[in-house]
């Protein structure tokens, strides 16, 4: 391995001798360099790359530690490590064996397919009760919920839709209505059964009904996996503990995170992974790294107070490598646009005089709601930015488009695809579509299909979509070949379609789809792994996670991020925006004590982020006394009520306060300079 420098406990963490480990790894300690060190060192130790197997959150961040570990190594020794998110990991075992898994032709569907396939079950029926209307995406929430949390129907309706209240008349309410949420449900898992699709979550439990439930299976992948290396172990939820429990028989944990940066409960994510990790692993070992590389030891001082303020024992305290730097800031504002204002003034002041280009400054906020009048302040100000949320890439309506046409040929049966293929095209509504697949859904096999399907629809229409068809049939072993045919019999219809914005913003997507067509070798694994990539827009210009970016493509912007999007992020100067009472914790969770707790990891990690210089900000409005509906008159739950005068300066806006008629009317602010940095 290439000398790579290792502090004594990350030299530790990486050269582990036993069974089990969990690394607890503080903000900016170093914890994508332990895993790249553990990888390379079982390698060097004789184990096959093959298997060990990453795990990760992001494809991005798999790449990313793959890449790591091959450049630290020589001849390469890694070429066959392998880096995956848990879904994509998932679906590569369920096609790799496809008798075990019984999953065979089966297409994954993404959340908009969800939401389509509930408003068929759902049909004219209205969940309606005492005012409150549970709609289809709400019962996919709860379908969702329930099983990433492995919690009861009971249990998920609560938490969905009555924001887990507990009181006698929420009780009464819920079994009223789960009886008929209950029979929807039912109905929406057998229709997934007759459309052959399987959904993210239904990837996972795939796999881990059948290595749970099957000694064979796990004889099978035991041959395959001797070592799991799992990255960002505090965001695991119940049913990704479900999955990864059988592999505690047949393979070795190699656990890194950090509880106090766990922050993504509603989606299930549960911190209790991580401070049960010794209870539940057999053999196991717990090591923490606390040697920060990131911040000084000013900005480490209050984020340690922070968590040192929870009931919770985190058991860690960061110290700096980096030595002493500048207090953060606390900054008094009146309103959003007198904050607005003084941030854009002191990234300009920064960028004029102190040599600071606008990437070292990053803005975090709860919302991107929240942001929209910095947006509109930097866009009179000419500041440019990118926002970190949106719809990723294979999510787009136009692209959906071109993607609907593919997946009927990948898979007969998909109703879905052929509802979206079919209405695409002028004088094709939902009724007259849905008599069509009445009569497609009667062919023996795709190629019955192609030579009948103009037929079966007659007219232009029909014979422009077996036109389609027939092409993407004839091109299905070169997936690039057959998008590209796809987009150029349907791009006039799609220019017209998205005439507003076409050559703006959309038309670009399509050689970024041919170019992730190139990287598959059937259609299905463009399907399947294709929408569970992550796709990310580089100044209006879809760019796949994970592919190589060259620098000089990266034109000098402020990053504007919500906290939960934040993971991985670093700047030399960080905005943490609105931290007041109601905030942080938010009005929602104020007789919540787990929620409490949330909130105060999700400023954890907004403040872990800076580097050198961090400005917290704070509506004055907001100090006072507060009175919330169960504690009284009382701000005891704001986390700042007690913040030792010691570790910030407090100020307020040092610049001109401008007020919102002297910026831009608000009816007339256009934020379509703002782009979606998904």
């Amino acid at each position: 391995m290439k000398n790579h420098i290792l502090n004594e406990k990350q030299k530790k963490a990486v050269e582990f001798e036993g069974e089990h480990l969990l690394v607890l790894a503080g903000a900016g300690t170093g914890k994508t360099r332990c895993i790249v060190g553990r990888a390379a060192y079982l390698i060097e130790k004789g184990v096959q790359p093959e298997k060990i197997q990453i795990l990760t959150f992001t494809k991005r961040s798999a790449n990313e530690i793959v890449e790591r570990v091959k450049a630290s190594l020589t001849d390469n020794q890694a070429q066959s490590l392998n880096g995956s998110t848990f879904h994509s990991w998932c679906n590569q075992l369920i096609v790799r064996y496809p008798n075990l898994f019984g999953a065979a032709s089966y297409t994954v569907i993404d959340p908009d397919d969800q939401l389509s396939v509930m408003k068929m079950v759902c049909g004219d029926q209205i969940l309606e009760y005492k005012g409150i209307r549970i709609k289809p995406q709400q019962l996919i929430d709860i379908y969702s919920y329930g099983r990433n949390t492995r919690q009861n129907l009971t249990n998920s309706i609560r938490e969905k839709v009555f924001k887990g209240k507990t009181d006698e008349e929420t009780n009464d309410e819920i079994d009223i209505i789960r009886p008929k949420v209950e029979i929807l449900l039912k109905a929406y898992q057998q229709k997934k059964g007759e459309g052959r699709y399987i959904d993210y979550d239904d990837l996972l439990l795939i796999v881990a009904n059948r290595l749970r439930n099957d000694e064979e299976a796990r004889k099978i992948l035991s041959h395959q996996v001797k070592h799991l290396l799992i990255d960002e172990f505090q965001d695991t939820n119940p049913l990704q503990w479900f999955l990864l429990e059988p592999f505690l028989e047949i393979a070795n944990f190699y656990c890194v995170g950090d509880d106090a940066q766990s922050i993504y409960s509603f989606r299930g994510a549960d911190y209790k992974n991580v401070h049960l990790f010794k209870e539940r692993v057999p053999n196991s070992e717990i090591l923490i790294l606390d040697k920060n590389y990131r911040s000084t030891q000013e900005i480490l001082d209050l984020s340690n107070w922070l968590i040192e303020e929870s009931p919770l024992d985190y058991k860690k305290k960061l110290v700096s490598s980096r030595g002493e730097g500048m207090k953060p800031k606390l900054i008094n504002v009146s309103s959003q646009w007198e904050e607005a204002n003084f941030i854009a003034e002191n990234i300009l002041e920064n960028f004029t005089e102190n040599n600071k280009n606008f990437a070292s400054h990053l803005i975090l906020s709860k919302s991107t709601y929240y942001t929209k009048p910095l947006q509109a302040v930097f866009i009179q100000k000419k500041i440019p930015y990118v926002t970190y949320g949106g719809r990723k890439f294979m999510e787009a309506a136009h692209i959906k488009d071109v993607v609907s046409a593919l997946r009927v040929v990948n898979n007969l049966y998909d109703e879905i695809g052929w509802m979206r293929f079919l209405t695409f095209w002028d004088g094709i509504g939902e009724i007259k579509a849905g008599k069509y697949i009445s009569k497609i859904l009667e062919f023996k096999d795709p190629l019955d299909c192609a030579q009948n399907l103009d037929d079966a629809i007659g007219g232009p229409e029909g014979e422009k979509i077996g036109d389609i068809y027939n092409t993407i049939l004839l091109n299905s072993g070169n997936v690039k070949r057959a998008i590209q045919e796809t987009y150029s019999k349907m791009e006039l219809s799609l220019a017209f379609k998205y005439r507003k914005d076409w050559e703006e913003k959309r038309k670009s997507d399509f050689p970024v789809l041919e170019m992730l067509g190139d990287n598959y070798a059937s259609i299905g694994q463009l399907i399947s792994e294709g929408i569970l990539e992550n796709a990310k827009q580089l100044n209006g210009n879809p760019v796949l996670e994970g592919s190589q970016i060259n620098d000089s493509e990266i034109k000098d912007h402020v990053i504007i991020s919500t906290v939960h999007s934040a993971k991985g992020l670093e700047a030399d100067v960080c905005y943490v925006l609105n931290v007041s009472p109601k905030v942080y914790p938010s009005a929602w969770n104020l007789d919540k004590e787990e929620s409490i707790e949330e909130d105060r990891r999700v400023l954890y990690v907004a403040l872990t982020r800076a580097k050198n210089e961090l400005y917290v900000t704070r509506d004055t409005n907001s100090i006072n006394t507060v009175k919330t509906p169960n504690s009284g008159d009382t701000n005891s739950n704001y986390f700042l009520e007690e913040l030792p005068g010691n570790l910030v300066e407090q100020a307020t806006n040092p610049y001109l306060i401008i007020k919102p008629k002297d910026i831009l009317t608000p009816n007339k602010i256009d934020l379509s300079l703002g782009m979606d940095f998904s």
